[in-house]
């Protein structure tokens, strides 16, 4: 074989493995579905709700099973649980979560609510203690070229290695803003479930139920 066919049969053979990995999660509208087994999984929290009232609560760490890929999932800080919802509309909620995507109740998924995500970079979770002052909140919008709305603040939470097909939570915090104005902080810790499948949502949070930017847990508060 000569040199030139030989680079031919080695370019093929690199494309055939690049394809392999990247079809094996269903391109990017299914990434992730393989388990690391190093990585660190949740059991989906049993949804009771509660009303949080005034008070400033967290941090608490949620999974929300969003395995599925027809139903969304509704959580709503207020009640610090995932809440049914028949018109989103119209019921309250705050984030809204199907496999790895997460919107919010506001801009262009439901232009009546006040949602809204802030990406913090690369703050520490217990460095951010209150919402800034002249904080700007980026809101779900719906280009032309999408099937439907998303946020670009939030949009991109996670590493994705294609030939392992992956999801790895990037190490940030958001501010969220919640359909009513009320303010929360959350970090996601993981994409999987306890038996070893995709699409569990583990994030930790904290809210602050008077309305107030102070995002600072008790014990913060006190030192």
């Amino acid at each position: 074989m000569g040199w030139l066919s030989l680079r031919r049969c080695m370019a093929l053979g690199l494309g055939i493995l690049l394809c392999m990995g990247c079809n094996s999660g269903g391109g990017q509208e299914n990434p992730g579905s393989t388990v690391d087994p190093t990585e660190v999984t949740y059991e989906p929290t049993p949804p009771r709700l509660q009303e949080v009232g005034t008070r400033l609560v967290g941090p608490v760490i949620y999974t929300v099973d969003a395995r599925s890929y027809d139903v969304w999932m509704y959580f709503d800080f207020a009640r610090g649980a995932v809440v049914p919802v028949q018109n989103p509309r119209q019921e309250p909620w705050d984030l809204m979560l199907q496999r790895h995507v997460i919107k919010t109740n506001g801009g262009q998924t439901n232009p009546a609510g006040q949602g809204g995500i802030l990406s913090m970079k690369d703050r520490d979770f217990a460095a951010v203690r209150q919402v800034p002052e002249q904080a700007e909140f980026v809101t779900d919008i719906h280009p032309k070229n999408r099937p439907t709305s998303h946020n670009p603040a939030i949009e991109k939470w996670f590493n994705y290695s294609y030939l392992a097909n992956v999801l790895t939570p990037k190490p940030l915090v958001y501010l969220v803003r919640t359909h009513n104005g009320k303010y929360a902080k959350i970090r996601i810790l993981s994409y999987y479930c306890v038996q070893k499948s995709a699409g569990c949502l583990t994030f930790e949070y904290v809210y602050q139920g008077d309305g107030s930017p102070r995002l600072a847990t008790p014990a913060a508060s006190d030192a």
